[in-house]
């Protein structure tokens, strides 16, 4: 048997404990996940945080590499299209690449995004095909301006009394594997990434912006 085919079976039987699927017809290699939360912190600092992927090891779960190269980053002016705007305005728009490593041993993948931030409003994360085990992967973040009450997080009116300006984080990703091998091999690991991003990110901060 091929050593990585069975490296690959290996990790999905005894790591993830569930039966082999990869005879079984129709086994979706594309899969989808989206959620939304309100974070009690200013729309600025959420979007920085989040931009900030040269830190993603520091707190991203599985993810235990990431870097940013410097010399493929690259600013032009835009007209945003961020719904919520009466009237289209212009934005800086800065793009670059950046590589991460995600796993849970023994399974490992590093890939190349092409990063794209569209201040303050929306920042979209898309894989470079290489070769590796995706076909394609989108990730989008959206930021919306949202008043909460301080005491519950949840929106209120805004006349309120001890009322504070919160943002609406919605996070989507889209990833389709190259073959049911690798989705066999890797799937479980991504839908734990994804499920658990969220609360990673309001976890990171409580720690940089305080509770």
């Amino acid at each position: 048997m091929n050593l990585a085919l069975r490296v690959l079976r290996q990790t999905h039987n005894s790591q993830f404990n569930v039966r082999p699927r990869l005879c079984q017809r129709g086994f979706q290699t594309k899969q989808r996940f989206h959620e939304s939360q309100l974070f009690p912190y200013a729309r600025e600092q959420v979007f920085d945080l989040v931009a900030d992927v040269d830190r993603y090891h520091e707190f991203v779960p599985l993810c235990t590499d990431s870097r940013v190269f410097r010399s493929t980053a690259n600013t032009e002016q835009a007209v945003s299209e961020e719904p919520a705007l009466a009237s289209p305005a212009m934005i800086e728009r800065q793009s670059f690449q950046a590589e991460l490593a995600v796993g849970y041993p023994p399974f490992r993948e590093r890939y190349m995004s092409n990063v794209v931030l569209e201040r303050p409003w929306r920042i979209v994360a898309t894989a470079v095909p290489d070769g590796g085990i995706f076909t394609h992967m989108r990730t989008v973040w959206e930021f919306a301006e949202a008043m909460s009450n301080s005491s519950t997080g949840l929106p209120t009116n805004p006349f309120v009394r001890k009322c504070m300006v919160s943002t609406r984080v919605s996070f989507s990703i889209e990833y389709e594997f190259a073959s049911a091998l690798h989705a066999q091999a890797a799937s479980l690991v991504f839908d734990k990434m994804a499920q658990s991003n969220l609360a990673a990110y309001l976890a990171r901060c409580q720690q940089l912006y305080g509770k």
